[in-house]
């Protein structure tokens, strides 16, 4: 994978690391049941989303790039 590339999926990563977190602490602050729902699959989409850069990560380490 090119370094551009793999900057470009770890800047992702870093990012999402950060929207996740911000998502779990203002869950645990929200009490109105319908935006937990939207929060909840915000923070679902970022988990899924962060899933699928480290998985393209770990196959271009795995390939030495």
């Amino acid at each position: 994978m090119r370094s551009e590339v793999q900057a470009r999926l770890r800047r992702r990563e870093a990012e999402l690391l950060l929207r996740i977190e911000r998502l779990k602490k203002s869950m645990n602050e929200t009490t109105e049941l319908n935006t937990i729902a939207l929060k909840s699959k915000l923070y679902k989409e970022a988990r899924e989303e962060l899933r699928r850069i480290q998985e393209k990560l770990s196959g271009a380490n795995a390939d030495g790039d």
